[in-house]
């Protein structure tokens, strides 16, 4: 595995049947951490593919055997998302329960975990959201980091949020930085700041969260654009 994991992480053909073929090892992987059988109908499934994912992008020889590895990041992000979980229903309990665009302000206006998603079943769009983090997680990856991740990096205050939104439609403006972002799997920060006097800091401390709004607005993400509609709003570039 650990070879065939090097391998894939440059070559899709590769990735896809490495992970076609792994589909055991990582539905084992969730049952030990779950203590119960797990199919791959199951939201823990999902979690775990995506795990799987994330390992094969960031091993390295130095990790050790990637099977180990791999059941490590699987362990974590599968935690993870059983605190989540476990934090919403203490919300829920205490009559605190999140409506859709609360959670949007909160989280930055970016649907940024799976469980998001899962835990809104009556939405008849759920399994469409789905689909689309799954194929905005393997953009990510490319950049050296998780979807996850972006949860971390979101901006909470309305000033942050703003700056945020100018420094994505700054990307998307025009064609050439997106092609050199993608190019150079960088965030320009420096000219970022010099265009349109925001605080490095502020850039860095959101990188993250700038280069996966400016993926899911420039792609084809329109479940998950939907969160992002407050960027649109602050297009004045």
């Amino acid at each position: 595995m650990d070879q065939r994991a090097i391998e894939a992480q440059h070559d899709e053909t590769a990735m896809n049947l490495f992970v076609a073929e792994s589909r055991g090892f990582i539905l084992r992987c969730a049952s030990k951490v779950c203590k119960r059988f797990i199919t791959d109908s199951d939201d823990e499934y999902e979690v775990a593919l995506l795990a799987f994912w994330e390992a094969v992008k960031q091993y390295n020889e130095n990790s050790g055997s990637f099977s180990a590895f791999a059941a490590l990041v699987i362990r974590r992000r599968l935690m993870d998302f059983f605190d989540s979980q476990s934090r919403r229903r203490r919300e829920i309990a205490a009559g605190h329960s999140m409506t859709w665009d609360e959670d949007e302000e909160h989280a930055g206006g970016v649907i940024s975990e799976v469980q998001r998603v899962i835990v809104q079943d009556s939405r008849d769009d759920t399994a469409a959201v789905k689909e689309e983090i799954v194929a905005i997680s393997d953009v990510l990856r490319d950049y050296g980091f998780s979807f996850f991740d972006v949860a971390e990096a979101s901006p909470k205050a309305g000033k942050t949020k703003k700056c945020c939104a100018r420094a994505v439609n700054w990307m998307l403006a025009l064609v050439e930085r997106l092609i050199q972002m993608r190019k150079t799997r960088s965030l320009p920060v420096a000219a970022i700041s010099a265009a349109l006097d925001i605080a490095r800091k502020i850039l860095e401390r959101h990188r993250r969260y700038i280069i996966a709004a400016t993926e899911i607005l420039d792609g084809d993400y329109p479940h998950l654009a939907e969160y992002l509609d407050y960027i649109r709003k602050e297009r004045t570039i």
